[in-house]
């Protein structure tokens, strides 16, 4: 018996003892490279190409439908399928598809070439269950390409059985009794209208409470910051420094004309005494001599301005120092926060498809991802009345929650984690069909 054979027999038993879908999926996507080589195998699953989703990859243990490249492989089924004979196995190379598509196909690093194996149903008239996407970097023989499609009918015979099976087979019969029925619906309308309370999960910033702003006090350039996140601060130390060379220009200008001011000034005074037109002169020049005093005074100030102090003891909060090196400022640009580190709240941004009613005051529950044991309890405090952006590109409101005890260390600023913020309390069937209900009447329009 050739290796081949033996390989394609081992992997049909392998699908024969599949008792649930998970297994089937995983032993699709993950022993075939056996029968037919590929790089890298993605299985798309829908009764008749209905409804299709990439249900299983190859060496991944869950499917992250948030992640681009499963966001991108099912755009790409999509386009396959909308063209002609999607139930037909073929070979498409990146050059096959749309443009968008192939400079994804390039930036993902995928390989070039796809086997397209559709996983047909012959006792359903060959019905498709779905497809498996094989990538790989040359193009497939006929040998490979006829065990393939051996494969994918097994495998779509597969799906079909466990489809099939109804583990509720033995309860529907009893079920179609009247007395069984009613007392069953009375049940779950009972557990239904149980009351719960409704909460809902959002991540959460531990951020310092009522901190001192630093900002840049005059236009120019950040010469370097001096301080380094979480470090602890002295009241009066110099946290960063412009670049000072042209204000010491200015400062020398004034002065100089401060100076000449004044010799213009004891010139007129000296000369008075023998020409009394001279005396005219005095308070002109007197007033120009307080006005370059001022310049240079302001000169100074601004000088001293340069380093930027400290005006109260605690940590610093801010990202990267080395970005701010040589950066031009306008007045008022924030630089970096100096917070007290016992005094802290937490920051929630709780997305706007999980927004439930919320009051001030309401309980919080906080878990850290650097202690997901213990719990933090809070209260609600404020709530934006607007979503905004966030940087994960999602819209959410900004919630803040003032920590009720701190008999424990204090958080440090900047840990991240998981709160949950409860509301009011509302049925058990409520608290179960609400994300469906408003998906449902966003969908009609009621």
């Amino acid at each position: 018996m050739s290796t081949a054979v033996a390989a394609l027999l081992g992997l049909e038993q392998q699908l024969r003892k599949a008792s649930d879908l998970a297994q089937l999926f995983y032993t699709l996507v993950n022993q075939t490279g056996c029968c037919v080589p590929y790089t890298q195998s993605l299985l798309l699953v829908g009764q008749g190409f209905n409804n299709p989703r990439i249900e299983a990859a190859s060496d991944i243990p869950t499917i992250d439908y948030t992640s681009p490249f499963i966001n991108w492989a099912e755009r790409l089924s999509r386009e396959i399928l909308a063209g002609e004979q999607p139930t037909v196995a073929r070979v498409l190379k990146r050059t096959d598809v749309s443009e968008n598509l192939a400079q994804e196909w390039r930036e993902f690093g995928v390989p070039d070439f796809l086997l397209w194996q559709p996983l047909l149903v012959e006792a359903r008239e060959n019905e498709a269950a779905g497809a498996l996407l094989m990538f790989r970097e040359q193009d497939w023989n006929e040998a490979e390409r006829a065990v393939s499609l051996h494969m994918g009918n097994t495998a779509g015979h597969a799906l079909f059985a466990l489809r099939r099976h109804r583990p509720l087979r033995l309860l529907l019969p009893r079920l179609g009794q009247r007395k069984v029925l009613l007392a069953s619906l009375l049940g779950l309308l009972l557990v239904m209208s149980l009351p719960v309370r409704l909460s809902t999960l959002a991540p959460v910033t531990v951020i310092p409470a009522k901190p001192h702003v630093v900002a840049t006090p005059l236009d120019g350039v950040i010469e370097e910051v001096l301080v380094s996140p979480n470090q602890l601060i002295e009241k009066g130390e110099v946290l960063a420094r412009l670049d000072s060379g042209e204000l010491k220009s200015e400062a020398s200008i004034a002065q100089q004309s401060l100076l000449v001011a004044k010799a213009e000034l004891k010139t007129v005074q000296q000369s008075g005494f023998l020409d009394p037109r001279q005396k005219s002169r005095l308070a002109e020049l007197e007033a120009q001599v307080g006005l370059r005093a001022l310049e240079w005074e302001r000169a100074n100030e601004r000088l001293a301005r340069s380093e930027i102090l400290s005006e109260m003891a605690g940590v610093a909060v801010l990202d990267d120092p080395a970005e701010w090196r040589r950066k031009p400022v306008k007045v008022g640009e924030r630089i970096l926060l100096v917070a007290d580190p016992e005094k802290i709240e937490f920051e929630i941004m709780l997305p706007v498809k999980d927004s439930i009613a919320l009051l001030p005051g309401t309980d919080v529950t906080v878990f850290l991802d650097n202690d997901p044991i213990h719990a933090w309890s809070a209260r609600l405090r404020h709530a934006a009345y607007e979503p905004r952006s966030t940087p994960e590109q999602t819209v959410a409101y900004r919630l803040i929650a003032d920590i009720e005890s701190l008999s424990k260390d204090v958080p440090r600023i900047g840990l991240r984690g998981t709160a949950r913020v409860y509301g009011e309390r509302v049925s058990l069937f409520f608290y179960i069909f609400r994300r469906p209900l408003t998906t449902l009447r966003q969908w009609v329009g009621w």
